[in-house]
């Protein structure tokens, strides 16, 4: 489909109004930007514009927003005109239309002006075609193993997201075939769903799963009670959809004409779904909640393991960082944000997760030193310490529990220990550089803000970029606490 060549295409959006039969339909095309609190003048066409986090999300139709009826048009449209396959690029006159479309999208998006039909214009023709001829009930698999594959490395915060999202889309894609075939027909495709969604719900357990069991250093048998609680909640969330299916085609049924093609798009019956349906108390071993709050601090940890596995990270910044993660955990275990076996899982797993730090640190080191600079002495890399980490830990974290709780405060008390240990280490190691002058400028900047260098170019580029002035090393400590308590505030949303 050529839309370069579109001409005086009648503009039925204005035919479309908010009224009930046409509930969802954004005529407006503006009223499309996605929730990025991206500010857009009236008449500004944005559609396309791509505020989405990651290429994963872009593979996902209606993720995280309002899926409207403008919005499953815009969709299909794309896929239609904007999609080619390798042996199409062989095709001249194929390859010139994929490329004529893409600069007219790109000239949408970007909101140039100038000759040929606007966006409002193609898609209200669009529409005005699906509503004549209304869509197959073939399930584009192709499209659906791209969304679900797109969960393999879901994030905490994606997680609950993601679980409605894989649920909702199964079942919207499974009543779509149910409803249009039957027979063989239906069994081969049912079976290339199940393929299809087993494969991304393997993805996204497993992925999960590995990002606490690598960082957390979680037991096998703890690893399993985690994929088991997954499993039951994308079990609980299809049931959830099943039972909303009803209420969907309801109101679907009511949307006038575009209820013709609406009924066979599944993923706007998925996106519909997930507003409608209402899981009920899980009864998984460990709840969304529990594995969002594991998952944030699995994510602290390999912040940790990563940057010492580069000696980006030593036992002093291990074990205050570290500790700053378990003080978190503490905080979320005492205002009952997690359940009392997740509290056990991860202050069960919290002596592995640490060696899992250490090691990655003593392999790095190693590798340092195999490796010295001509010059360096034997030993100017010394292996770990343990000591040291374990003395300044073991201070936070009773510093936490006397203080009542305040990790900011806490850290003062791992700064004290970590000058009385790390001068001990330099003693008993004194060829090794790391713990000597740099580790004790490291303790004796830590409270200090750092001096800049005032000038007028710096004073203009920090003007423009909002820069904020520079903070000690222990302020960003304190931000980082305080950052974490307004993001945990309520004792219910732990994703903010």
């Amino acid at each position: 489909m050529n839309i370069a060549n579109w001409a005086n295409i009648p503009n039925i959006t204005n035919q479309i109004t908010t009224g009930a039969p046409q509930a969802g339909f954004r005529c407006d095309p503006s009223a499309a930007v996605r929730a990025s609190g991206t500010s857009v003048a009236p008449g500004t066409d944005i559609s396309g514009i791509g505020t989405l986090k990651s290429f994963d999300e872009a593979a996902r139709q209606g993720y995280r927003e309002d899926y409207s009826i403008w919005d499953a048009a815009d969709t299909l449209w794309r896929q239609e005109t904007q999609t080619i396959s390798l042996k199409d690029l062989e095709d001249p006159e194929k390859s010139k239309e994929f490329l004529e479309n893409w600069r007219i999208q790109a000239r949408w998006d970007l909101g140039i002006q100038g000759g040929g039909p606007t966006k409002e214009e193609v898609l209200s023709a669009y529409i005005q075609d699906l509503r004549q001829n209304g869509l197959s009930g073939e399930v584009d698999f192709r499209i659906l193993t791209r969304e679900m594959n797109s969960f393999k490395a879901t994030t905490p915060e994606e997680l609950e997201d993601g679980l409605n999202y894989m649920a909702s889309r199964y079942v919207a894609a499974l009543d779509k075939l149910e409803r249009n075939f039957s027979g063989e027909e239906l069994a081969s495709r049912r079976a290339e769903l199940e393929e299809v969604y087993q494969a991304g719900k393997s993805g996204m357990i497993d992925g999960y799963t590995k990002l606490l069991q690598d960082n957390l250093g979680l037991s096998g048998s703890d690893a399993q009670a985690v994929r088991d609680s997954l499993s039951s909640i994308l079990a609980e969330r299809e049931d959830a959809c099943r039972g909303a299916l009803q209420q969907v085609h309801e109101a679907v049924a009511q949307a006038g004409p575009d209820s013709v093609w609406l009924k066979n798009h599944d993923a706007y019956i998925a996106s519909q779904l997930r507003a409608a349906a209402a899981p009920g108390q899980s009864k998984a071993q460990y709840s969304v909640q529990d594995l969002t709050a594991a998952g944030k601090i699995a994510e602290d940890y390999r912040a940790e393991i990563d940057g010492a596995s580069s000696c980006g990270r030593n036992e002093v910044t291990l074990a205050l960082n570290l500790s700053m993660a378990d003080m978190k955990a503490e905080a979320m275990i005492s205002k009952g944000q997690v359940s009392g076996g997740m509290a056990a899982l991860l202050r069960g797993s919290r002596a592995q997760g640490h060696a899992n730090a250490l090691a990655a640190l003593d392999r790095a080191l190693a590798q340092r030193e195999s490796h010295r600079a001509a010059g360096e002495p034997e030993g100017t890399y010394a292996p770990v310490n343990s000591t040291v980490f374990r003395g300044i830990y073991d201070a936070v974290m009773s510093a936490h529990r006397q203080n009542g709780g305040d990790g900011a405060k806490a850290i003062q008390a791992g700064v004290s220990a970590a000058e009385k240990l790390t001068a001990q280490a330099a003693a008993g190691a004194p060829k090794a550089a790391r713990w000597g002058v740099s580790m004790k400028h490291y303790l004796q900047e830590f409270y200090k803000t750092p001096a800049e260098e005032i000038t007028l170019l710096g004073m203009q580029i920090k003007y423009l970029t909002n820069q904020k002035p520079g903070t000690s090393t222990y302020q960003k400590y304190v931000n980082s606490w305080q950052d974490f308590l307004a993001s945990t505030g309520g004792g219910v949303d732990i994703r903010a």
